[in-house]
């Protein structure tokens, strides 16, 4: 984790409660640097000791002589000057927060706004009623202003889930208890605990990094949650290696093959990927595309490991889709109360004008083991390389090295010396000094990515992670996506540079959306939403009722028309 995400204290201006931005700990900016200002200085003390020259005798002339010399010459440069081509006419850029609020407020209002509405809306979307203690839920959610429908990703994660508990309802409570009952005794990362009574308990002592923040979070709803055993991923890397997307894999969830679940550490990871687990990342979204696993860190070698190839319910804060089955929850990161949280000292002080037009980025060398000149690969230092000829268009730079990223034929003073890696730390805020700011994988997805959105510039984001929010910040309208291999980030940035109002739209809906949408409430409503859909899987086995027999005892209602759960095709 990067020293330079701490923010630094705000500099003092005469009392304004608003301070100027810090300049990296560098004195105010003086005069004494710039050439037109020095020579001025050093003119106003020059003299003339010498006889009565010719700039002596002018200074006797009378004024008017002056007077006829100016317009004589006025005359004579209005007659020789060309005429000059009239200006284009240039697009200013206008203030979009009106638009962007108003685009949230239509999000908003098409909410459901009563309980049977939801249920509806619900039962529509996933082919079956609401899970139990979703009334309280509703309550919870509107009170707190959240969304109540926009849960996709939800359904996305648990369906493969459902279909397997319509052959057998034991399975996703065989897996939770089979999972804690290992990471009890060996940890490797994973924090389990427990709702009884409508309280949560961490159940085994494994150290992560967001074990004292959990407790916190489920305490503002674990009132409404059903008593069961959860299994929390504390690391930022996904950990269930399962693609439920391949042809004919249903049974084999069914039945574990996997020998050593997380236990899984090959290195590197390349391999391990793209040959045995068949898990290719397209670089282009959309026609033909080369694979982008040579692009990502986290593909190459992963910094760290530890996977299942089991279909385990793993509650992660990312994934790589389809590749990985974790369930996704918010992140630590994204809480405001969490120490975690990349805390900003004041907000944005500079005007979008004012702002510089360069894509702004800071960061460690995050994203993987480098062996051998892998890291050249990495897109942390392609970013760099990408930058080195185009320095009117970026301000980028590694400011810290991670050593113990640096594996086996590693050198680390040479790659510390081609990339000028001084370990020079820099104030959070200085991004507000710039138009656009660059965000990409660490070791895995970037904490820092709502509060750049928030922050008043411009997101460029290249990601191969998904988190719980991907279905509601949009490519283009809230911020600018970059391709894995990073070779469209010139032509993208050109482009805002070129279209300054189109560009400063999409930043005011980012901004407008993280700040409204992207809430602490938010994370709350979402995270408590899995849980109840994790309660209902794992109180099927309870009872040890077929699926649909299950689903009929809780909710007085056939979930499943005809007895059948729909695979869902779309990813």
């Amino acid at each position: 984790m990067s020293s330079s995400w701490f923010p630094a204290k705000p500099s003092q201006s005469n009392g304004d409660s608003h301070p100027l931005l810090p300049s990296n700990g560098s004195p105010a900016f003086h005069d004494e640097d710039d050439d037109d200002a020095i020579e001025l200085e050093m003119g106003r003390f020059a003299t003339n000791e010498g006889k009565p020259g010719l700039v002596a005798r002018i200074q006797r002339w009378p004024p008017w002589y002056f007077a006829v010399i100016a317009v004589g010459l006025l005359f004579l440069l209005w007659l020789l000057s060309p005429a000059k081509p009239a200006l284009p006419p240039t697009t200013p850029t206008r203030d979009h927060t009106t638009e962007s609020h108003t685009k949230v407020d239509r999000l908003l209002a098409k909410q459901s706004t009563t309980l049977s509405q939801a249920e509806a809306r619900y039962e529509l979307r996933n082919n079956r009623s609401p899970p139990p203690g979703f009334d309280v839920w509703f309550d919870f959610a509107r009170q707190h202003s959240c969304l109540v429908d926009e849960y996709d990703q939800i359904a996305r994660d648990f369906a493969p889930f459902y279909q397997l508990a319509e052959e057998d309802p034991r399975f996703f409570k065989k897996m939770v208890d089979l999972g804690t009952a290992s990471m009890k005794e060996h940890g490797r990362g994973f924090s389990t605990g427990t709702f009884a009574g409508h309280s949560f308990e961490l159940t085994n002592g494994e150290g992560t990094l967001y074990r004292d923040d959990w407790g916190r979070t489920f305490g503002r709803f674990s009132e409404f949650l059903p008593d069961m055993n959860i299994i929390l991923n504390g690391r930022d890397e996904p950990r269930s290696a399962f693609n439920y997307r391949r042809p004919n894999v249903k049974s084999q969830a069914l039945h574990n093959s996997d020998p050593t679940p997380f236990e899984h550490s090959p290195h590197p990871t390349s391999t391990f990927f793209k040959d045995e687990m068949k898990c290719i990342i397209p670089n282009q979204p959309k026609g033909f595309s080369e694979p982008a696993n040579d692009a990502s860190a986290f593909m190459l070698y992963a910094s760290s490991t530890e996977f299942t190839t089991d279909l385990y319910p793993i509650l992660s804060m990312t994934k790589i889709s389809p590749c990985f089955a974790d369930i996704l929850v918010p992140s630590e990161f994204y809480y405001s109360d969490c120490g975690w949280s990349p805390h900003y000292a004041y907000a944005n002080n500079i005007t979008w004008s004012a702002k510089i037009p360069k894509i702004y980025w800071r960061g460690m060398n995050s994203g993987g083991r480098m062996y051998g000149d892998n890291y050249h690969a990495f897109p942390r230092f392609r970013l760099i390389d990408i930058a080195r000829d185009r320095a009117e268009l970026f301000d980028v730079k590694l400011s810290g090295f991670h050593g113990d990223l640096c594996y086996d034929e590693c050198n680390a003073e040479a790659i510390k010396a081609e990339y000028n890696i001084a370990d020079e730390s820099s104030p959070r805020e200085d991004v507000y000094r710039y138009k656009y700011v660059f965000d990409v994988d660490g070791n895995s997805f970037s904490g820092r990515y709502l509060g750049l959105l928030r922050s008043g510039t411009l997101v460029f984001k290249s990601t191969i992670f998904l988190e719980y929010f991907g279905d509601w910040l949009q490519p283009f309208e809230h911020y600018i996506p970059v391709l894995p291999d990073l070779s469209d980030l010139v032509d993208k940035l050109e482009w805002a540079v070129a279209h300054d109002d189109e560009a400063r739209r999409i930043q005011q809906a980012g901004q407008v959306f993280a700040e409204r949408i992207l809430t602490d409430a938010q994370n709350d409503c979402y995270f408590s939403r899995v849980l109840l859909e994790w309660g209902r899987l794992y109180g099927m086995a309870e009872r040890s009722l077929p699926v649909d027999e299950e689903l009929d005892d809780d909710l007085e209602a056939e979930p499943f028309p005809g007895g059948h759960i729909p695979e869902i095709l779309d990813d």
